[in-house]
C-alpha cells in the first residue's frame, strides 16, 4: 500500500499545494472575519462623525459588495496555485470577471442611489415629484447595467461593434418615432431640476394664467382663475416666458389720482406729504414717492409709489383700499375735491355774447313763421 504524504500527486497536485491553498484561503478568512469584527466598526464610527447616512452606506457596501468579491478573489488566487485544466482555469477566469463587474455595478448603483436620494431630499418640494427619483434611478440602472453586458461580451471575444451599431439605430428610431413624448419627458426633468415653479405657484404664460396643480412626465395642469383646468405641455411651458407670482418677494404699486383745478396752490403742496402719513402708516407697505405729476385735460394729476411687502394680491388690494380711503377722507378734511372728466365752455365777450342771442331770436321767429304758413297751407 502506497503511503500518502505531503508530496502525494492527487489530479496533478500534490497533498502539499491543497494544503497551502486551503491555508490561503483560511487565512483570508480569518483576515476578513478580523477587520470586520474589530476595524470595520472603528472605521464605520470614523466616517459617522461626517456623515451618518454615508456610514451606514460603506458599512453595507463593505458586507454586501466588497466581502463576497474578497471571498471570491481568494478562492481564484488558490485556483491559480495549482494545476488545473486549461478548461477549468478558463472557467474561474471567466466567472470571476463576471462576478467582479456585478459587485462592482452593484457598488456604484449604490452610490448613485445615495446620491440623488440625499440630492432629493434637499431639492424636493412636494411628494409628487418623488416619482421623479423611481424614473431617474430606473435609467441609471439601465444605463449601468448595459454597459456592464457590453464589457463581459467584449471581454469574452464576442464582437459587439455589430450590436452597438444596432442598437444605435434602433435607438435612432425610437426616438424618432417618440420624439414629442421624449421632449415632453425631458423637459420634465428640466422643471424638475430648474424649478421655474411649484405646485400651488400662480403664474401667467402667454394668454394664460393660473395655479399649478399638476406636473406631470407630458403636461402641466393649471387652474385657471375662471375655474377651468388648463392642460399645456411641458415643452410649451419650457419655451414659454413665465411670470410665477408666488416667487414675487415684494410688489411694486404705482398709481395715480387727480385733483380738480380749482384746488388752491397751498393745499396742492399738502397733499404729497398726506400721501406719504397714510403709506407710512399701514402695515407690510414701504413708501416710495409722491409727486404732483401734470397738467391734464381735467385734472391736476398726482403719481405714487409704495411697495407691498407680501407676494399675496389679496393682501396688495386690502392695503390699496385702505389707502384710497383714509385718502378720500385726508383730501375732504382738506377741502380738495377729486377731478372727473369735465369741460368748461368760455364765451369771447359780452358784444358776442348779445350777437349770439340776437342770432338765436331771429331762428326762433322764422321757424314760429314756418309753422304759420304750413298751417295755412293744411
Amino acid at each position: 500500500m502506497q503511503e500518502i504524504g505531503l508530496g502525494t500527486i492527487l489530479l496533478n497536485n500534490s497533498i502539499g499545494n491543497y494544503g497551502l491553498a486551503l491555508l490561503f484561503l483560511v487565512a483570508v478568512f480569518l483576515i476578513i472575519k478580523i477587520f470586520d469584527k474589530f476595524l470595520l466598526e472603528e472605521m464605520n464610527l470614523f466616517v459617522g462623525r461626517f456623515s451618518r447616512s454615508f456610514s451606514v452606506l460603506l458599512k453595507k457596501m463593505v458586507k454586501k459588495r466588497i466581502y463576497p468579491l474578497l471571498y471570491f478573489l481568494a478562492l481564484y488566487l488558490a485556483f491559480r496555485e495549482l494545476e488545473t485544466s486549461t478548461q477549468i482555469d478558463n472557467f474561474i477566469n471567466l466567472t470571476l470577471m463576471i462576478l467582479t463587474v456585478i459587485f462592482a455595478v452593484l457598488a456604484a448603483l449604490d452610490i448613485i442611489t445615495y446620491g440623488l436620494k440625499k440630492y432629493w431630499a434637499k431639492k424636493q418640494r412636494s411628494e409628487e415629484q418623488q416619482k421623479v427619483l423611481t424614473i431617474s434611478l430606473f435609467l441609471v440602472k439601465i444605463i449601468v447595467w448595459i454597459i456592464a453586458f457590453l464589457f463581459i461580451l467584449d471581454n469574452l471575444d464576442i464582437q459587439i461593434a455589430g450590436l452597438i451599431t444596432g442598437l444605435g439605430i434602433g435607438g435612432v428610431a425610437i426616438a424618432f418615432a417618440a420624439q414629442n413624448i421624449l421632449t415632453d419627458l425631458f423637459n420634465y426633468f428640466t422643471i424638475f431640476f430648474d424649478k421655474p415653479f411649484d405646485i400651488g405657484d400662480f403664474i401667467i404664460t402667454g394668454e394664460y394664467r393660473g395655479t399649478i396643480e399638476h406636473i406631470g412626465v407630458k403636461s402641466t395642469r393649471i387652474r385657471s382663475l375662471s375655474g377651468e383646468q388648463l392642460i399645456i405641455s411641458n415643452t410649451d411651458l419650457v419655451n414659454s416666458r413665465i411670470n410665477n407670482y408666488k416667487r414675487m418677494k415684494q410688489r411694486r404699486i404705482n398709481f395715480s389720482f387727480g385733483l380738480t383745478y380749482d384746488a388752491p396752490l397751498e393745499k396742492l403742496k399738502k397733499v404729497p406729504g398726506i400721501v406719504e402719513e397714510i403709506i407710512r402708516s399701514l402695515d407690510k407697505t414701504e413708501f416710495d414717492r409722491a409727486h404732483f405729476a401734470e397738467y391734464t385735460a381735467s385734472s391736476l394729476l398726482f403719481q405714487v409709489v409704495y411697495y407691498v411687502k407680501d407676494s399675496d394680491y389679496k393682501v396688495y388690494m386690502e392695503i390699496q383700499q385702505q389707502i384710497n380711503f383714509s385718502l378720500k377722507e385726508k383730501l375732504e378734511e382738506l377741502g380738495v375735491s377729486f377731478a372727473f372728466p369735465t369741460q368748461t365752455i368760455h364765451f369771447g365777450g359780452q358784444r358776442q355774447s348779445d350777437s349770439n342771442s340776437e342770432s338765436i331770436q331771429n331762428i326762433s321767429s322764422e321757424l314760429n313763421q314756418n309753422k304759420v304758413n304750413e298751417d295755412k297751407i293744411n
